[in-house]
């Protein structure tokens, strides 16, 4: 290498004597045409960049090169590394065997390296990856990810199941049981990038289903209807009904009417009769005169035994209650009762204008239906 140099050394040395007046006998012959041809079109620091000599060639000519960082070659052909970035002048001297000195300056800019980004998945959850149950969400977070250039870094996230994000801190249902294998990707300015890769193991949901029996009681509705008359009410009832029950009550009057002698009321009655029409084809009816009717109806003669189920969320759980039969139908909805006062004699004789017309009475109502309690486990 110290002979190369020397030699280098030795050339430069005669160049300069001889454009130097003076120091030779005679000025040297300019050379013209002289051109530098660089095989690049992007110059980065630390890359090996090919520079030719071009234009005019003679040839037996010498050709040295100053790459313009205190370094330089000779050779029609040459190979350089720059160290730094920075812009640099490139010298290319031609000296021929007639000692004709052709020189060409080139200007080049080396860029700067860019360095790839570092992905890192160590914020969702320190980077080990994580478990979550079907149908829910899952969070991640690509804030760890860093650049050595300062870069301002794009995100892509593969969740493994089809789905995408561009978000720094993307969240994901999955909506499968399964092992997903979860890719992030950063990229910068300079389209440098790296990835990380993560797991999430979606697992199914257990629940235990309960079924619990409630007994409602409708508030008493109190009423009056005349003799020959009908009151009808409506009852809604919801699903999985099991029983409902209805009484009807009402008082003698007649006290009322002859209260110089009130046992004569119990000779005169008021009959009533309570019908209830319902939903699923069956109907009850009853008339009397005792002052209470009461009519019982079993929709269901039991609720279902408890269960386990692993399903994928409440919802799939409600569903398979409802296609399986847990849930009941039976008697959902409106039913009609009617209240008919029969008849309702009076101590007073018609032809005196009879005093009971009618009567007042009050219905009770109450019933049961069960309802599944859903718990997951």
């Amino acid at each position: 290498m110290s002979s190369f140099y020397h030699t280098v050394r030795k050339l430069w040395i005669i160049a300069a004597m001889m454009l130097i007046p003076g120091c030779l006998d005679s000025t040297p012959e300019s050379l013209d045409g002289v051109e530098i041809s660089i095989l690049a079109e992007t110059f980065i620091e630390g890359d090996s960049i090919q520079f030719m000599a071009a234009g005019n060639n003679p040839s037996g000519a010498k050709f040295l090169w100053d790459f313009g960082d205190s370094q330089g070659s000779s050779g029609r052909s040459v190979k350089h590394v720059y160290s730094d970035e920075g812009t640099y002048t490139v010298t290319l001297t031609v000296i021929d065997d007639d000692s004709k000195i052709g020189v060409a300056k080139e200007d080049i800019d080396i860029l700067y390296r860019n360095q790839a980004p570092v992905a890192s998945l160590d914020a969702t959850y320190g980077g080990t990856g994580q478990q979550v149950k079907v149908n829910s969400i899952a969070f991640f977070d690509g804030g760890a990810s860093s650049d050595p250039d300062g870069d301002v870094l794009e995100f892509e996230w593969d969740f493994g199941d089809g789905a995408t994000s561009s978000l720094l801190r993307p969240n994901h249902e999955y909506t499968s049981i399964g092992n997903y294998t979860v890719t992030l990707t950063v990229s910068d300015s300079g389209n440098e990038s790296s990835t990380a890769q993560t797991w999430v193991l979606v697992n199914i949901r257990t629940y235990n289903v309960e079924f619990i029996q409630s007994q409602i009681t409708i508030p008493a509705l109190a009423g009056y209807t005349a003799e020959g008359a009908t009151t009808t009410q409506e009852h809604v009832y919801p699903y999985n009904l099991t029983s409902v029950i209805y009484d009807l009550e009402w008082e003698e009057d007649e006290d009322l009417d002859s209260p110089e002698n009130p046992i004569v009321g119990t000779l005169f009655p008021d009959e009533f009769s309570l019908g209830v029409s319902t939903n699923y084809l069956f109907n009850l009816t009853d008339n009397g005169t005792s002052g209470n009717l009461e009519l019982n109806f079993d929709v269901l003669s039991s609720i279902p035994d408890d269960l386990i189920l692993s399903l994928g969320s409440d919802a799939e759980v409600r569903q398979y209650l409802f296609q399986n039969g847990y849930t009941s139908a039976k008697g959902q909805g409106s039913w009609l009762t009617s209240i008919t006062c029969n008849d309702a004699p009076s101590i007073v004789p018609e032809f005196l204008n009879e005093v009971d017309q009618g009567n007042d009475w009050i219905l009770y109502v109450s019933y049961t239906f069960y309802e599944s309690v859903i718990t997951e486990i």
